[in-house]
């Protein structure tokens, strides 16, 4: 299990134990950063949501299309998040110095521009508004309104190639890759749900790697299991934000924590 998986899985688990009387803590992020970490229901039955961040995290972030041709980014339609004037800001800097940007890699290159940190906190409370975002919970259980952001991260921006993600192992390629994995690992049990592919083994075999076919594959510990993911071949360009805690001045009082929780509107 990753530090962020363990992390939210804590901090759902903390929010309930303290504040369980007042209020339901849903741990439904997971995987997909497309979902907002953790869902709240009061009492009085208001829902709104909380983000787990681990200091140091990626915070957001939004794919730019190079048009070599116009010598120009533009803002791609598969991004979740609409475009906004703090969007718009960032690409006019990174138009201004195409060729600076236009080959930045894995790598990547830091974006940085005069009053940039402002830019790119008004980014992230925006984006997490739209979600509905209202508190964040970060390293040793402080709980911070969104409005707070500023005051506890710093933020930096990079552009960077960034493969799209994972999927499951699908049918069509279900019983080749058991096949693989019989011939090539050992003291392994498989087992395949749907279009899913789980292994059990007392080995250490989290996110190792292997080719079948024209496909890479990944095996990621799942609880007490691991899960064979199928790994995107596609490479998307990202304004990645990253965050760092930069203080530690507790954040909001639990008793008030809990004040708010009782009295949401």
């Amino acid at each position: 299990m990753k530090n962020w998986e363990n992390f939210e899985i804590e901090s759902v688990k903390f929010l309930n134990e303290r504040f369980g009387d007042c209020a339901t803590f849903i741990h439904q992020g997971k995987s997909d950063s497309t979902v907002v970490d953790i869902k709240v229901i009061t009492k009085s039955d208001k829902q709104f949501y909380i983000e787990a961040k681990q200091s140091p995290a990626h915070c957001g972030q939004f794919v730019l299309l190079p048009n070599v041709e116009k010598r120009m980014f533009e803002y791609s339609m598969s991004n979740q998040t609409s475009i906004n004037k703090f969007s718009k800001i960032i690409m006019d800097y990174m138009n201004n110095n195409f060729e600076n940007f236009k080959e930045a890699g894995t790598s990547g290159k830091d974006i940085i521009f005069d009053g940039c940190q402002k830019v790119f906190i008004d980014w992230i409370i925006q984006t997490y508004k739209e979600k509905g975002v209202e508190y964040i919970i970060t390293n040793d259980n402080i709980i911070l309104s969104i409005e707070q952001f500023s005051q506890f991260f710093e933020v930096t921006a990079k552009y960077r190639i960034k493969r799209s993600g994972s999927t499951s192992v699908g049918k069509s390629n279900l019983q080749g890759v058991k096949n693989f994995l019989n011939n090539n690992f050992n003291d392994i049990e498989i087992d395949m749900t749907k279009d899913k592919l789980f292994v059990n083994s007392n080995k250490d075999l989290h996110n190792k790697r292997f080719m079948f076919g024209k496909n890479e594959y990944m095996i990621s510990k799942r609880d007490t299991k691991y899960e064979v993911r199928k790994l995107s071949n596609t490479f998307n360009a990202n304004v990645i934000f990253s965050i760092k805690l930069k203080t530690n001045n507790g954040g909001i009082d639990y008793n008030k924590f809990k004040f708010i929780l009782l009295n949401k509107n």
